[in-house]
């Protein structure tokens, strides 16, 4: 299951901006031109406008920031694969590694026992 973290706070505010250009600016506007007080060509202009533009920003900011957590998620998934494999190498490595002084430890013995006999054969 994919992990999920907040957005950040460039796309809540392009949002949040996109909403008031979606639904408050065109509520005024249409109430404006109820009253009588815009006229109904120019008004219209507006809304058009408007809900363009808060259509376009949240396109966008939900388009470019909602989506960056599953590609980051991904990118974790990865990163463990990856330290999993490395974990797995240092095992390995740790292993040969152990093996490799063990031989020498009784490389080290055989060679004291060569010594010592040698030492022996000069005394005698």
């Amino acid at each position: 299951m994919r992990s999920l973290r907040v957005p950040n706070y460039a796309v809540v505010v392009g949002i949040i901006i996109s909403l008031i250009l979606l639904v408050w600016i065109p509520y005024n506007v249409i109430q404006a031109v109820s009253n009588k007080t815009l006229d109904t060509l120019f008004g219209a202009i507006i809304v058009l406008v408007s809900m363009g533009a808060g259509g376009t920003l949240a396109f966008f900011s939900i388009a470019f920031g909602f989506t960056e957590p599953f590609v980051s998620t991904g990118d974790v998934d990865r990163k463990r694969r990856e330290l999993r494999e490395i974990e797995e190498k240092m095992r390995i490595y740790r292993a040969r590694q152990r093996a490799m002084l063990e031989e020498l430890d009784e490389i080290k013995r055989l060679l004291e026992e060569i010594r010592d006999l040698l030492k022996e054969g000069m005394a005698v």
